[in-house]
């Protein structure tokens, strides 16, 4: 896993041939670094595509479905 990159895309149905901000949450970062992928490529909210060493990514950002499951009181693994 120490030489894959993760392309990480999000279909935006409102906006035809646009992807959506598909950046990493920050449970998903913690996988990603967990699994040892060492490149993550995805689009940002500008649509530009952004290159990163895992280990230099950082974010604090949680999803509205890990939100929802804290709400719940669901543990993710």
């Amino acid at each position: 896993m120490k030489k894959l990159t993760i392309y990480i895309a999000r279909y935006k149905s409102s906006h035809k041939n646009i992807s959506g901000h598909s950046a990493p949450c920050s449970n998903c970062l913690h996988k990603i670094k967990q699994l040892g992928i060492k490149k993550i490529v995805y689009v940002d909210a500008n649509g530009l595509v952004q290159k990163y060493l895992t280990n230099r990514f950082k974010t604090d950002y949680v999803s509205v479905g890990y939100r929802e499951y804290a709400r719940q009181n669901i543990k993710v693994i």
